[in-house]
């Protein structure tokens, strides 16, 4: 894996867009990336963290957590951390709010 810090945030989100089709059809209604690496503070051991809103149970095509990690992972080259929007306690959704950058 290549260190996230190594990566520009605008190449990291065009290449998350690129796979957009493929996650979309993994589960992902929506896609941000926060934490150090939105706030342009990442150290070379910083992982790569993403919000994601997922379809429902009921919904087609239901939410592939490891099809999605192992896109990310394998097609931006580094670690990444994924977060569901539905199961965010609010505190942790409050203090990541200022964060988020949408990428799809």
């Amino acid at each position: 894996m290549t260190d996230v810090a190594d990566i520009p945030l605008q190449t990291l989100i065009g290449k998350l867009r690129e796979l957009a089709p493929a996650l979309r059809a993994a589960g992902v209604k929506r896609l941000h990336i926060f934490g150090s690496r939105a706030r342009g503070d990442a150290r070379p051991d910083s992982d790569l963290d993403v919000l994601v809103e997922t379809t429902s149970r009921e919904e087609a095509p239901r939410f592939d957590y490891f099809k999605v990690l192992h896109l990310i992972e394998d097609h931006v080259g580094v670690r990444v951390q994924i977060s569901m929007r539905d199961l965010l306690k609010p505190r942790m959704a409050e203090r990541i709010a200022d964060d988020l950058i949408e990428v799809f």
